[in-house]
């Protein structure tokens, strides 16, 4: 095993590299053989389309044709591959699928070279086995797969930073600089990495050099620093040219969007976030090999206690470094942990030395086995974590296909609708600006500053997003509505009400839109709940407390209006909805509420008037249907026009209809 290991390992490393090609086809083939259709499972891919497709076309970093000039782009390397990979397709798709797929390959590879090289110590055979066994772990790790495939710069991240790690290690002075610059230009996170191999190298020219020896005479001589001075300057080049680039387009040294997403997450609660990040990284699949990262880590501390050499010590460092920035300022573990992913390849690699520690030949448990033995062992421990990390990829391709579909049945539907339904020249507010500005063709006022820096000191404050809107003569809306609720008008297009997180799109009407504010609306949500469970008296109270800090929410008068009417309190009830339609005239719900109060009162013929008024206007508002059958049915007038009418709304509401009559 040992020369075939040697002689073969290109050839099974070309193999492990086919093997993850494979893993990647199988994994997105099942989600387009699932939608019927490609996809990606956020949003934010299309950001970097957005930006890539307007510098390939018009030769400018903007969001908009050549307007919207701005730093808007985490990575503008990943940005930048995409736009010359529109010179040879116009496919978004599968453009983003080869990068994601090739920088995942291409941070195997660093990491065969990685272990191969830090374990050089153990026999040729060993650590040639170690390296492709981390590689092939994390070509089947099934996140790994995800962010191949999520159209995001997260594999080209951590190819950078692997590749930086590998040539630091070997001291490629060039190449060293080269990868640490383009690292600055991949993500903003570069700066730990920097920060860890600078405490390395202190550590290694002077703690290690000035510990005490058994003897007095040896000496240990410290490694020279020296060849690190062209990569510095190399490395510092180019990540000035970086910051000038954001300093000229937004003036600020990093992108917008690291401001915007520290304004916008960075008041969350930390106090859970480490725990979140440990199940993140050593439950499932990754159970068996985090044991083994933990004796790893276990052995670094005790080398570096001891003040001996320890190759592992940067990777380390950075990994702690990364966990420490996000729990101070991003304290979210969202989108399957995209911005943990990084950690990833270093536990693996981790793990394959604490393996490697642990059946030690020359000591411990394994010191009388053979080495050739020792090196099954070895190779049945990863067969089995690799057989684990297969299985879980199984798994996750079919809660990657949902995302997918998630995301097109919401963000890109939306954005076809917005190019089909409204003028070339009409500008979309919306905090979801991916897909919608790619597909729709509009320009787009970004409601989280993500490419509106000017927004940024204004999140969280409604009245200041409502005056950032006006000021961009923005004519449409489109929103999540448990992201931006917005009261007092009717959606243009809605999906699918029956599923979570509904996306919206509205008219801007400066005087008419109104963002309710999230306490409020929070409040009312659930003082429906309680509505729907008979509960009236709960909601009542929830609805009174949910208007005294929104007054004019036409949805919270509304709601308190059908609590009153079922607690047959009908001249109460009738002012709440009196009120939601002095707020907002085009209420149907208010005035299907009047209906619904004469019918309470036993005057089934007003009901019916009223409502077969509303019927003419707003024919293909489901809800009317299903109140006139309720009046029908009450009052025993006519079952077969019952049965019509409910019929009628059933059909309605399972057409998925995404025009909104009620309220134009």
């Amino acid at each position: 095993m040992h020369r075939f290991l040697e002689r073969y390992k290109y050839i099974l490393l070309a193999a492990v590299m086919t093997a993850g090609v494979v893993v990647s086809y199988l994994f997105g083939s099942h989600a387009y053989e699932t939608n019927k259709q490609f996809g990606f499972p956020l949003d934010d891919p299309w950001i970097h389309l957005q930006f890539a497709k307007n510098l390939n076309e018009y030769g400018s970093f903007s969001y908009y044709k050549n307007e919207m000039v701005t730093a808007g782009s985490t990575s503008p390397l990943y940005t930048i591959f995409l736009a010359v990979g529109f010179f040879f397709t116009s496919n978004e798709m599968m453009l983003s699928y080869v990068l994601g797929v090739a920088f995942l390959l291409l941070a195997a590879y660093f990491v065969f070279k990685i272990v191969s090289a830090l374990h050089s110590d153990a026999s040729s055979s060993v650590s040639i086995l170690l390296g492709l066994s981390a590689s092939l772990l994390l070509l089947l790790e099934p996140r790994m797969q995800w962010a191949a495939l999520s159209g995001m710069e997260t594999t080209l991240f951590m190819c950078a930073l692997l590749a930086t790690l590998y040539f630091y290690h070997a001291k490629q002075s060039i190449a060293f600089g080269v990868a640490a610059g383009l690292l600055v230009w991949t993500r903003p996170e570069a700066v730990i990495l920097f920060v860890a191999i600078a405490l390395d190298v202190i550590y290694h020219s002077l703690w290690v050099s000035s510990r005490k020896t058994k003897k007095k005479s040896e000496k240990v001589a410290p490694p020279s620093p020296d060849w690190l001075k062209k990569p510095l300057v190399i490395a510092a080049l180019l990540s000035a040219v970086y910051a000038g680039l954001n300093l000229y387009l937004s003036g600020s040294v990093f992108p917008n969007t690291f401001a915007a997403k520290l304004k916008y997450y960075g008041a969350g609660t930390s106090a859970n976030f480490p725990t979140h990040v440990f199940h993140f990284l050593v439950d499932g699949q990754m159970m068996l090999i985090a044991v083994f990262a933990g004796i790893g880590i276990a052995v670094v501390v005790f080398r570096v206690i001891r003040r001996q050499a320890q190759s592992h010590l940067a990777a380390l460092l950075f990994s702690f470094g990364l966990f420490l920035a996000y729990w101070m300022k991003l304290p979210y573990l969202y989108q399957e942990g995209r911005y943990m992913m990084p950690l990833v390849p270093f536990v693996l690699m981790l793990g394959v030395f604490g393996l490697q520690t642990a059946t030690d030949g020359k000591k411990g448990l394994f010191k009388s086995m053979r080495a050739s033995r020792i090196l099954v062992l070895q190779a049945v421990v990863i067969l089995i974590v690799g057989t684990q990390f297969a299985n879980a990829s199984l798994k996750k391709r079919n809660e990657y296909a949902g995302m997918c579909l998630y995301i097109n049945d919401r963000q890109v539907r939306t954005a076809k609708w917005l190019h089909d339904n409204t003028p070339e020249n009409a500008i979309v507010g919306t905090h979801d600006i991916g897909a919608i500005a790619y597909y729709s063709g509009r320009k787009i006022a970004d409601m989280v500053g993500l490419v509106s820096p000017e927004m940024i000191e204004r999140i969280g404050n409604l009245n200041r997003l409502h005056q950032f809107l006006v000021e961009k003569n923005v004519s449409h809306i489109a929103v999540l509505r448990n992201w931006f609720e917005v009261a007092n008008q009717q959606p243009l297009f809605q999906t699918d009400e029956r599923n979570p997180e509904i996306m919206e799109v509205f008219l801007f009407d400066r005087q008419q839109t109104h963002f309710t504010p999230q306490e409020a609306g929070r409040m009312i949500a659930v003082a429906g709940q309680y509505l729907y469970q008979n509960q009236f008296n709960t909601a009542m109270n929830l609805l009174g407390r949910a208007l005294s800090v929104d007054p004019h929410n036409s949805k919270a008068h509304h709601f308190l209006g059908i609590a009153l009417m079922m607690s047959g309190r009908f001249d109460e009830a009738t002012r709440e909805f009196d009120s939601a339609l002095r707020i907002y005239p085009g209420f149907v719900d208010a005035r299907i509420g009047l209906a619904q109060v004469a019918a309470s009162r036993g005057d089934s013929a007003s009901a019916i008037m009223q409502l077969e008024t509303i019927l003419n206007e707003h024919p293909e508002y489901p809800k009317i249907y299903q109140a006139l059958a309720d009046v029908y049915t009450k009052f025993r007038l006519d079952n077969e026009k019952a049965r019509m009418y409910n019929q009628r709304f059933q059909d309605l509401i399972n057409s998925k209809q995404v025009s909104i009559e009620g309220g134009k």
